[in-house]
């Protein structure tokens, strides 16, 4: 087992990020445009109607919006494959500098994405069992409460372990192996979740924390002051400032990109010079 150096592979990450940003930004605009308009769209015109119909009890009335919610996330994971595929070859030394736009799917990126969804899939049950926990976390009054929230804990810790076990190094392992490459993503992090945890924690959770501070100050004036907003009031106030959001969502797309690129393929090339057995 190799140890993963986790300050120098964050380092490396935003090494990565800040050297070829314009670069990134020109690989990945263009995918990124078509997300965002159909995040924006769909949050308009969908997400309320979902909402409503699982509020009042008549999840049938939701079938034809969530259809279309389920199409837009298939459609947007093949728009992050395009855009996780180039910057991932940028930081392999497979591709030389950036483009004015760039707009391809490939056997590359299809066998990104078929990697993508098949984890999506794997972790899918685990997300669905803790919407049901929180919503019982959230709903109990007795002695049952300290279970609820145990159980959501679990399957938080869970998720949170399979994830970076199965995704810390997928986009560099995708890239060079042709079949099996959760399999090898799996078996290369073993004896360093933690320390992969600490790579993505430091490259993300900075650029997460501005984030939400310039979300905060942007929605601010919408939440109810004096009293813990609810989640309707927080939705509310989402909604009413839905194009600077998405406009915000965009900007920081490539930081947000080049960091998890750049901290998964400095973990992956620190990780498979020895051979790591599951």
């Amino acid at each position: 087992m190799r140890p993963l150096p986790v300050i120098a592979t964050i380092r490396e990450a935003y090494d990565f990020t800040f050297a070829n940003l314009g670069a990134i930004i020109g690989l990945i605009w263009m995918p990124m445009v078509l997300v965002t308009v159909g995040e924006f769209f769909l949050a308009q015109h969908y997400g309320a109607r979902v909402q409503e119909a699982l509020e009042a009890g008549n999840p049938n009335a939701a079938g034809p919006a969530a259809l279309a919610l389920f199409l837009f996330a298939l459609g947007a994971l093949a728009l992050y494959a395009m855009m996780l595929t180039a910057v991932t070859q940028l930081a392999l030394g497979q591709r030389q500098g950036g483009a004015m736009y760039h707009f391809a799917f490939g056997a590359l990126e299809w066998r990104v994405f078929r990697n993508l969804f098949g984890l999506v899939l794997f972790l899918l049950p685990g997300y669905l069992l803790l919407l049901i926990g929180m919503g019982r976390a959230g709903t109990a009054a007795t002695a049952a409460d300290g279970i609820a929230l145990l159980t959501v804990a679990l399957i938080v810790g869970g998720l949170v372990y399979f994830g970076v076990r199965l995704a810390g190094v997928l986009l560099p392992v995708v890239l060079h192996e042709e079949k099996q490459a959760l399999v090898k993503s799996w078996s290369l992090s073993a004896g360093n979740f933690w320390r992969l945890l600490g790579v993505f924690a430091g490259a993300i959770l900075p650029l997460y924390f501005v984030t939400m501070l310039v979300v905060a100050a942007v929605i601010g004036d919408s939440v109810p002051q004096g009293t813990t907003p609810t989640p309707e009031q927080i939705m509310a106030a989402r909604d009413a400032h839905l194009p600077l959001l998405s406009g915000l969502s965009f900007l920081i797309a490539p930081l947000l990109i080049g960091l998890v690129v750049g901290a998964s393929v400095a973990s992956w090339r620190q990780l498979s010079k020895t051979d790591i057995s599951a």
